[in-house]
This record gives C-alpha cells, sequence and structure tokens, in this order.
C-alpha cells in the first residue's frame, strides 16, 4: 500500500477523533454521561466481538495470564475516562476538551516517569512545561478574571486524561500475551459491561422510553463516535505504526485539535481566541516533546556492562506506542 493511502487512513483517524469532541457534547443534551459512554461501546462491541472472534485464542490466554490488569484497565480507561469525559464536555467547550487531551503523550511519560521511574528525555521536559503551561492558561484565564473557581468541565476532562495515560501505562506493564487489538477488545467489552451499571444508576436512567424519543441525530453521533472513532480510526492508527513507524505516525496526533476546531465551527459552536492561542501553545509543546525525544542520545561507554544490549534512544511516548489509542 503506498504512502499516500497510509496518510489518508491517518489523517481520518484524527478526523474521526477530533470531531468526537463536538458530538459526544451534542450526544450529553439529551443522554446522562454514562448511558451516552454505556450506548457509544456497545455499538463498538459489535464490531469488537466479530475481530475477537478470529483471535479467540489470544484472547482466552490473555484474560487467563492479565485478567486483573485487563479489568483495572476497563474500569479506569473506559469506565471512568468515559463518565468524566462525557460529564467533562457537558460543562465545557469541545475545544478545551480536544486540547487538553491533547497533553496525554505529555502525561503519560509523566506518569511513568515519578511512578515507574522511566527516564523522561530533555524534550519530554521541555514539551510538558509549554504544553501544560497552555492548558493552564486555558483553565484559569476565565476564572482568574472573574475570581471563580476554574471550570468543572475542564477539571473532569483533566481527569479523563490521566485515565487514558494510566491505562497506557498499565497495557504497557502488566497485560501478558496479547495484542494491541486483543487488549482493547477485551477492555472495550469489560468497559460496556461497567457503563451500562452506571448508566442504570445515575438519571436520566437509558430506559425504552428514553431512547425511543431520541432525536435521530444522537443515534447517528453515537454511531459515528461508536464505530469510526473507537474502532475503525484505531485500525488505521495502527497500520500506520506497523508501516511508516510510531514517529512518523505521531506527527498526526497533532491533528486532532485543529479537526475539532474546525468541527466546532462547522457546527456553530463558537472558538475564541484564547483557545487557538492555547492551542499553538499545546501543538508546540507536543511537537517538540516529539521531535528532541528522538534525538540520538550519546554513545555509551564500551566497557560498561549496563550496555550489553542494543542501545535505544528515549523516546516520545505518544500513546499508540503503548498498544494504545491516543484519543477519545
Amino acid at each position: 500500500m503506498s504512502k499516500k493511502i497510509i496518510y489518508l487512513m491517518l489523517t481520518m483517524s484524527v478526523l474521526f477523533w477530533g470531531a468526537t469532541f463536538s458530538l459526544v457534547s451534542y450526544t450529553v443534551r439529551y443522554l446522562s454521561p454514562p448511558a451516552g459512554g454505556a450506548l457509544r461501546y456497545s455499538i463498538a462491541s459489535l464490531l469488537v466481538i466479530v475481530v475477537l472472534a478470529f483471535r479467540r485464542r489470544t484472547a482466552l490466554r490473555a484474560l487467563k495470564r492479565s485478567w486483573r490488569p485487563l479489568l483495572a484497565m476497563a474500569l479506569i480507561g473506559v469506565v471512568v475516562f468515559n463518565v468524566l469525559f462525557f460529564f467533562g464536555l457537558r460543562y465545557t467547550s469541545p475545544t478545551n476538551g480536544a486540547l487538553i487531551q491533547a497533553t496525554n503523550p505529555l502525561l503519560t511519560a509523566l506518569i511513568a516517569g515519578v511512578c515507574y521511574g522511566e527516564r523522561i528525555s530533555r524534550g519530554h521536559k521541555i514539551g510538558t512545561v509549554i504544553s501544560f503551561a497552555g492548558v493552564a492558561v486555558l483553565i484559569l484565564s476565565g476564572s482568574v478574571q472573574r475570581l471563580e473557581p476554574p471550570n468543572i468541565g475542564d477539571l473532569l476532562c483533566v481527569g479523563a486524561t490521566t485515565c487514558l495515560a494510566l491505562y497506557s501505562i498499565f497495557s504497557g506493564r502488566y497485560v501478558k500475551e496479547s495484542t494491541p487489538v486483543v487488549t482493547t477488545g477485551l477492555t472495550t467489552l469489560m468497559g460496556c459491561a461497567g457503563l451500562w451499571v452506571v448508566a442504570s444508576v445515575v438519571t436520566p436512567r437509558p430506559t425504552p422510553h428514553v431512547l425511543e424519543n431520541l432525536p435521530i441525530g444522537v443515534y447517528g453521533a453515537l454511531a459515528f463516535v461508536g464505530m469510526l472513532a473507537t474502532v475503525l480510526a484505531y485500525v488505521f492508527w495502527n497500520y500506520g505504526v506497523s508501516h511508516i513507524g510510531v514517529a512518523d505516525t505521531a506527527v498526526f496526533f497533532h491533528l486532532v485539535p485543529v479537526f475539532t476546531v474546525l468541527t466546532s465551527l462547522a457546527l456553530g459552536q463558537p472558538v475564541t481566541l484564547l483557545q487557538i492561542g492555547a492551542g499553538v501553545v499545546v501543538t508546540l509543546g507536543v511537537f517538540i516533546s516529539s521531535r528532541i525525544a528522538h534525538d540520538p542520545p550519546p554513545a555509551p561507554v564500551a566497557a560498561s556492562s549496563e550496555f550489553t544490549g542494543s542501545a535505544r534512544p528515549a523516546e516520545s511516548a505518544p500513546p499508540q506506542s503503548r498498544d494504545e489509542q491516543p484519543a477519545p
């Protein structure tokens, strides 16, 4: 397959992820956040079941070996993430949500460095400071001017992004005898069940009466997010990783906030100059992190037994490098 086709697939992935923020913001006008997440993952599960049917041996082996971390990942990365994500977009704008979640690669590397002692590269340090400064301005500017607490929706989106980072780290460290597709499939099914449990106790509950009276646009939005953003975009993304490498694929991740802004404008949702400015700062930080982090490290001392294997430069930790899709 030519690189042009691969680039088109990656562009479609980030388009699907970028549009998710605006579409979720639309669905939570009619559904409780847990119900929206449950319906999203129910649609995704229909496709996931088909995929896992062809990989049932790997799935059963992964469940037998790693059911505890898979369950933890489903709870944190699917149930808690979606509840925070959908609730967050009820109270903040899609653009804010996308810009906050754009820091996920940096947050993943930061948590891995602090909690597990993984080396944080110079690029990550510089990029993290720049990006987090952009997010801080985005979250605090209005509240400081009005002497009010930060927007609760922005804080919930920060929590959702943290959940994604933890999911990524757990996948790389604790899941054994699995593949990215199988890991995602199993946590999708587990998380879907958990979301329905939460949805059953949060009003308005997704009763047959509620579901029958939803606008057709809500079902269209959920179908888009469930099939395209949750499943197909992930398949396209991993295809890109396997054919052109992590570094070149990660560059496309910077377009997610751009597509969110374009989707917001197309749907008539306001985008402010502050959001555009913060987006430039956040994207610059993520770009610096991914570029500088790939600079070759100094040559190791030949006599040191520490370097008996092949030395690997410290890389940027875009989410896909930890078997995780990088966006909602």
